[in-house]
């Protein structure tokens, strides 16, 4: 099983150079902006520049019974993409993300609005821990 800090490089790796900044109050920056949510969601005095990443920590795990009476175990990360830019798109890191993550099981795309963010949100599967448990 990969863990999320695995999950977070390979992630980083595909579309860091991407992503915006978080702005700290004190007047640094950190880049990317690309936060594992869990226990702590991104500090509410942080700003966000540009496009931010959110991998959700804990994967989602889905059974699958086999006629042998043996069930499969299938785990699958989330991440959640919002554009904070209202002049970009995220068609880039979307066509990154399908490169990089050509098992990508699910996409939702919402368009940007008059009071919504343009977001994706991605599910992929984590061949590391593809088991069968009997």
């Amino acid at each position: 099983m990969a863990t999320v800090s695995q999950v977070r490089s390979l992630i980083d790796s595909a579309i860091g150079a991407q992503l915006g900044t978080y702005n700290l109050p004190d007047g640094s920056q950190v880049n990317p902006a690309l936060w594992v949510r869990g226990s702590q969601q991104v500090p509410k005095d942080w700003t966000i520049t540009g496009t931010e990443c959110v991998i959700d920590e804990v994967p989602a795990v889905t059974n699958t019974p086999t006629l042998s009476n043996a069930v499969f175990l299938t785990q699958s990360w989330t991440i959640t993409l919002t554009s904070y830019d209202t002049s970009a798109t995220l068609d880039s890191v979307r066509s990154l993300l399908f490169q990089y993550l050509p098992d990508i099981t699910s996409s939702v795309h919402t368009a940007q609005t008059d009071v919504a963010f343009e977001s994706l949100k991605i599910t992929f599967p984590d061949y590391l821990i593809l088991q069968e448990q009997h």
